[in-house]
C-alpha cells in the first residue's frame, strides 16, 4: 500500500493554496484591470488632442488651398492673363503693369491678414516659368510687393513644375521644405524656416494654359505653439512623410540643427506600419531604448496628400503612478484577511470530502486500466449522481468515437477521389493532410518529392517572379478568419522546372466554440486556363493596334500623293539644275519612304488591298533567293529545300515576296557575325486538336513556307511583342519595327496562320501558313505602256490638294476632266447631262456617300466605267482582304505611271454594275 499525505490533507493543502494563488490572482487583476484603464483614458486624451492641433495644421494648408481658388476668380486675374498674352492691348485704359500692381495689392492685403503665409506668387507658363506677380512677408513680418526687376524663374521646384503640368482644378500641395528667410537677396542665410507650397493651375478662357497660383506656408508659428503646449509631460513631435523630424521640442528649429541625427522610425520602430499607411491606433509601444511610451500618430490630411504628421507621446510611468498608489494599500491589508479566513475554511471542507472522493478516485483509476466502471450501485447523494454522469458520458464518447472512423473513412474516400488539391492545415500553418492530387501537384517530372508540402514547392504571385508572402498564403489567411476564394498564385515545384498555375480557395475550420482550430485549402490548376486567356488577350491586343494604326492612313496617303506626285514632276522640269534636282531626289525618296511605312501599317492593321492568285510558292522563294545574295553578303549562307509536290497557294505574290524580304533581313540582323539561312517549303494539315489550341486557327490543309536563321535568337519577353509594331531590339535608325508586323497582318489578312520558335543562342524559325489554291497556277499579269488619251474623266476627290495634283496630271496625260468635291456634287454633274467617260473616285468622302455608293448611284443614272483610288479602303470595296471581281483600285500614294495605266485599263473594261444587280445576277446563276 502506497503511503504519503491522505487526501484529505492533500485536499486541504490545495484549497489553501487556490485561495492564496486567487488572492494574488486577485491582486494582479486588480493590478491589470487599473493599469488599462489608467492607460486607455490617457490615450485617448492623448490621441484627442493630438488630431486637434493636426486639424488645425490641416485647416492652414486647406486655407491656402481655398484662397487660390478664391484668387482665380478675383476681379483682374482674367485681364492679366489676357493682357500678358497681348501685351500692347489696354484693358479699363490701363496696360499690362497697372494690371499687374492692382492685382499684387489685392494678393498683398490677403497676405497681410494670414501672418502664417509667407508669400503669393503667381507665376507664367511662358518665359520659362518666370514670376507675373509676387507679393512676400520679410524677416520683419512687413508685407511687400517684389518690383519686377527682382522676379526670377520659378520652374525649378518639382511642385512648381507638377503645377505646370497639371489639371484644370486640381490642387497640388509639397512635402515640407527648408528655405533661407532671405530668399529675395539670392545669398545664404543663418536661419531656415519650414515652408509647405500650395500651387494650382490657372486656364485662359479658351482653355489655354497660362500659368499657376502658388502659397507658400510658413509652419515656425504652428511649431512655436507645439513647443509651447510641449512643456508639459506629453511631447509633440512633426514628422514628414519619411518619419524625418521636422519638429522636435526638445532641439531648437534653425540651421544648426536641420537634419536630425535620428528619425522617428528610428526612434520609435513600431510606428514604421504607420508612417507606410497612415493608420494608427493609440497604444504603448517601446522605443529604441526599450522605454515605454504612450503614443498617438495623426496625418495632415490634405485632400489625398499627407505632406506632414503630428505625434504625441507621454511616459507609461507618467500614465499609471497614481492609480497605482491608491491601490497597492487597499489589495495588501483585504488579501491579508481573505487569505487567513480562506486557509481555516478549507481545512473543515477538506475532512468532510475526503472519504466520498476517495471512492471515486478508485473507480475512475479501474477505468483507465481496461477495466469497467465499479461504482457502487447503492451510492447516494452527490456520490451516485456523479457515478450515473461518468456512466452515461463513457458510453456517449465511446460512440462519439465509433461516428468520427466512419466520417474519417468518407472523407478520405472523397477526396482521394477529387482532381482538385486538398490541403489541411493545422493551427500553426503546417499541412498535416493532403490528398493525392495534392501529391502529385509538389511531385517533380522526376517522381523524387520532398517529405512534406512545405519541403517541396514555392509560391509567387501571379508574375511568376514575386514570392508570395507566408502571411498572404491562403491558408495563414483563413487561420486569421477570411474566406478566400479565387486566390490566384504560381507554385514552383524545387528541383525542376515545373511550374503550375493554380487557383486557391480556403476556409477556416472552427471547433464547437467557434474558435479557429485550422483551415482547409483546395488548389485548383487552371494553367490551361491562363495560356488560353494569354492568347486570347494577345489576340485582342494585336486587333485593337491594327485599327488604330489604319485609322491614319487615309489623311497620311493623301499627303503623300501629293508630295510624290509633286516630286516627280520637279524632277522632269529640273534635269537642268543639278542643285535642285538633288533636292526634288530626296523629297521623293521620303515620299516613297513614307508610303513604304503606310503599306507596312496597313498590312499589320490587315486593312491593305489584297489581290490573290494562285502561285508556285518555290518559284517566289527561288526568285527571293536570287535577290537576297547582294543584300545579305558572303558571309551568310542561303540554303533552300523546296518541296517539289508542294501545291499552289492563293495569295498575293507582290506581298509575298516582301514578307520574306522582310524576315530575310530580320535574320541577317541577327546573324552579324555570319551564319545560315534556310527556306523550306511543304505541305501541311493543321488538325482539329491544333485547331483547338489555337482558337484563331482554321483546320485543314495548307502550304508551308519555314525561314530559319542560327542567330542569336530571342529571349521570352521579346518574343512575345515580335509581332507588335514599333518594337524592335535594334538601336535607333537600325529598324521601324514594323518588318514582322507586317508579315502578321498580311499572313491573317489572308486567311493564313503565322508561328514563330526562338530560343537564344539558338536561332529563329517562322513558318508562314499559306491558304491552299483548288486552281492551277496563274500566269503574273502582263504589264501594259504608259500611254494617254483624249476621252472626258470626272474626278471626284474631296481633299483639295490631291484633287489640283490628279487633275493636274490627267490634262497633262490628254485627257479632258471635270472636278468634284464629293458625291452630291458628281450626282449633280451626272443629272445635268455632262459627258464622261470614266468616274474616277476616292472611296472615303465625306457626305455620307463613300466611292462605292456614288459609282452604284450613276450606274443607276447612265453607264459609267468606274475607277476607284484611295489610301485606306475599310471595307467599300474590300471584303474578307481581297478586293471586290472587276474593281481596279489606284493606290495612294500613286504615280504618274500608275495613273495612266490604271486610267486606260478601267477605259477598257466594261460598265460598271451596281450592287444589286449583281446580287440578283448571282441569285439567278445560283438557281439555274
Amino acid at each position: 500500500m502506497r503511503k504519503g499525505l491522505t487526501l484529505s490533507t492533500r485536499l486541504a493543502i490545495l484549497l489553501a493554496s487556490t485561495v492564496v494563488l486567487t488572492a494574488v490572482g486577485v491582486g494582479y487583476l486588480g493590478y491589470r484591470n487599473i493599469a488599462p484603464v489608467a492607460i486607455e483614458r490617457t490615450l485617448a486624451g492623448l490621441n484627442a488632442n493630438a488630431s486637434w492641433q493636426a486639424r488645425e495644421l490641416s485647416h492652414l494648408v486647406n486655407g491656402a488651398a481655398a484662397d487660390l481658388m478664391g484668387f482665380r476668380r478675383i476681379i483682374g486675374i482674367n485681364e492679366l492673363i489676357e493682357l500678358s498674352v497681348d501685351q500692347s492691348k489696354t484693358i479699363a485704359g490701363e496696360r499690362l503693369p497697372q494690371w499687374r500692381e492692382r492685382i499684387a495689392r489685392r494678393l498683398a492685403l490677403e497676405l497681410e491678414n494670414k501672418p502664417d503665409f509667407a508669400r503669393y506668387r503667381l507665376i507664367g507658363v511662358a518665359d520659362q516659368g518666370r514670376d507675373i506677380v509676387r507679393v512676400e512677408r520679410l524677416a520683419s513680418g512687413k508685407v511687400r510687393l517684389v518690383p519686377d526687376h527682382e522676379l526670377s524663374l520659378a520652374s525649378g521646384r518639382p511642385i512648381i513644375q507638377l503645377g505646370m503640368a497639371a489639371a484644370d482644378g486640381e490642387m497640388l500641395i509639397s512635402s515640407v521644405e527648408f528655405e533661407s528667410i532671405d530668399e529675395r537677396s539670392g545669398q545664404a542665410s543663418p536661419e531656415l524656416r519650414p515652408v509647405i507650397r500650395v500651387v494650382t493651375p490657372v486656364f485662359a478662357d479658351d482653355r489655354r494654359r497660362f500659368g499657376i497660383l502658388a502659397a507658400t506656408i510658413d509652419l515656425r508659428r504652428p511649431f512655436q505653439r507645439l513647443k509651447d503646449l510641449s512643456l508639459a509631460s506629453p511631447k509633440i513631435y512633426v514628422v514628414d512623410q519619411k518619419g524625418n523630424y521636422l519638429f522636435h521640442p526638445e532641439r531648437p528649429q534653425d540651421s544648426a540643427t536641420l537634419g536630425f541625427s535620428s528619425t522617428l522610425k528610428q526612434d520609435f520602430p513600431a510606428l514604421a506600419e504607420a508612417l507606410g499607411n497612415g493608420r494608427w491606433t493609440p497604444a504603448v509601444i517601446t522605443n529604441r531604448d526599450g522605454d515605454r511610451f504612450g503614443v498617438a500618430y495623426q496625418p495632415m490630411s490634405v485632400g489625398r496628400d499627407v505632406p506632414l504628421a503630428l505625434v504625441e507621446t507621454i511616459a507609461e510611468q507618467d500614465m499609471i503612478r497614481g492609480p497605482m498608489l491608491a491601490w497597492a494599500k487597499s489589495t495588501l491589508i483585504g488579501g491579508s484577511l481573505a487569505v487567513l479566513v480562506a486557509t481555516l475554511l478549507a481545512v473543515a471542507f477538506a475532512r468532510s470530502l475526503a472519504r466520498p472522493l476517495s471512492d471515486i478516485i478508485r473507480a475512475v483509476a479501474n477505468v483507465g486500466d481496461g477495466g469497467t466502471l465499479a461504482l457502487p450501485r447503492s451510492a447516494g447523494g452527490e456520490i451516485g449522481v456523479l457515478a450515473e454522469a461518468f456512466s452515461a458520458t463513457l458510453r456517449e464518447s465511446q460512440a462519439k468515437t465509433a461516428a468520427l472512423s466512419r466520417e474519417k473513412e468518407i472523407f478520405q474516400s472523397i477526396t482521394n477521389a477529387m482532381a482538385e488539391a486538398v490541403l489541411l492545415v493545422d493551427t500553426e500553418g503546417q499541412v498535416i493532410y493532403e490528398n493525392p492530387a495534392a501529391v502529385a501537384l509538389r511531385t517533380p517530372p522526376s517522381g523524387l518529392t520532398g517529405p512534406t508540402w512545405e519541403s517541396s514547392i514555392e509560391l509567387f504571385l501571379t508574375d511568376g517572379v514575386t514570392p508570395l508572402e507566408v502571411a498572404q498564403r491562403p491558408g495563414r489567411r483563413a487561420l486569421r478568419g477570411e474566406l478566400v476564394d479565387r486566390f490566384e498564385l504560381m507554385v514552383h515545384v524545387l528541383g525542376s522546372n515545373k511550374v503550375v498555375d493554380v487557383s486557391g480557395n480556403a476556409r477556416p475550420i472552427r471547433d464547437a466554440d467557434g474558435v479557429i482550430s485550422g483551415a482547409v485549402v483546395v488548389f485548383s490548376d487552371v494553367s490551361e486556363l491562363k495560356e488560353t486567356e494569354r492568347r486570347l488577350h494577345q489576340a485582342q491586343k494585336l486587333e485593337a493596334i491594327g485599327q488604330l494604326t489604319g485609322g491614319v492612313a487615309h489623311d497620311f496617303n493623301n499627303m503623300l500623293t501629293v508630295i510624290s506626285g509633286t516630286a516627280e514632276i520637279l524632277l522632269d522640269q529640273l534635269a537642268d539644275r543639278p542643285d535642285l534636282l538633288a533636292i526634288a531626289k530626296m523629297i521623293d525618296q521620303a515620299a516613297e519612304r513614307g508610303a513604304d511605312l503606310t503599306r507596312q501599317l496597313l498590312a499589320f492593321a490587315r486593312k491593305q488591298p489584297l489581290q490573290p492568285r494562285s502561285i508556285d510558292v518555290n518559284t517566289v522563294v527561288a526568285n527571293i533567293k536570287q535577290l537576297l545574295r547582294p543584300t545579305l553578303g558572303e558571309h551568310i549562307e542561303i540554303d533552300l529545300r523546296l518541296d517539289p509536290q508542294v501545291e499552289a497557294a492563293l495569295i498575293d505574290p507582290s506581298q509575298l515576296s516582301s514578307a520574306l524580304l522582310n524576315l530575310a533581313v530580320n535574320a541577317r540582323d541577327a546573324m552579324p557575325a555570319g551564319g545560315a539561312l534556310l527556306f523550306e517549303t511543304a505541305n501541311v494539315t493543321l488538325n482539329d486538336d491544333y485547331a483547338e489550341h489555337h482558337p484563331e486557327v482554321k483546320s485543314g490543309r495548307y502550304v508551308m513556307i519555314a525561314v530559319t536563321d542560327s542567330g542569336a535568337g530571342m529571349a521570352p519577353d521579346v518574343l512575345e511583342k515580335a509581332f507588335e509594331p514599333f518594337f524592335t531590339t535594334k538601336s535607333v535608325g537600325k529598324g521601324t519595327g514594323l518588318g514582322l508586323s507586317m508579315v502578321y497582318g498580311f499572313v491573317k489578312q489572308s486567311g493564313g496562320h503565322i508561328q514563330i520558335y526562338s530560343e537564344p543562342a539558338h536561332g529563329t524559325t517562322i513558318r508562314l501558313y499559306l491558304p491552299r489554291a483548288d486552281v492551277d497556277v496563274d500566269a503574273p499579269p502582263s504589264i501594259t505602256a504608259v500611254e494617254g488619251g483624249n476621252e472626258t474623266i470626272l474626278l471626284v476627290e474631296d481633299d483639295e490638294l490631291v484633287r489640283n495634283f490628279a487633275l493636274t496630271q490627267l490634262r497633262g496625260l490628254g485627257y479632258r476632266t471635270i472636278a468634284a468635291a464629293d458625291g452630291a456634287a458628281a450626282i449633280a454633274e451626272v443629272r445635268r447631262g455632262t459627258p464622261f467617260d470614266l468616274l474616277l473616285t476616292d472611296i472615303i468622302m465625306p457626305g455620307g456617300m463613300n466611292g462605292r455608293e456614288l459609282a452604284d448611284a450613276v450606274a443607276r443614272l447612265r453607264p459609267v466605267k468606274v475607277l476607284y483610288t484611295s489610301g485606306y479602303t475599310e471595307n467599300a470595296i474590300m471584303h474578307h482582304g481581297r478586293l471586290d471581281p472587276g474593281v481596279l483600285l489606284l493606290t495612294k500614294p500613286f504615280r504618274r505611271a500608275d495613273l495612266a495605266r490604271l486610267v486606260r485599263a478601267a477605259l477598257a473594261r466594261g460598265d460598271h454594275r451596281p450592287a444589286e444587280d449583281d446580287a440578283r445576277r448571282q441569285h439567278k446563276s445560283a438557281a439555274s
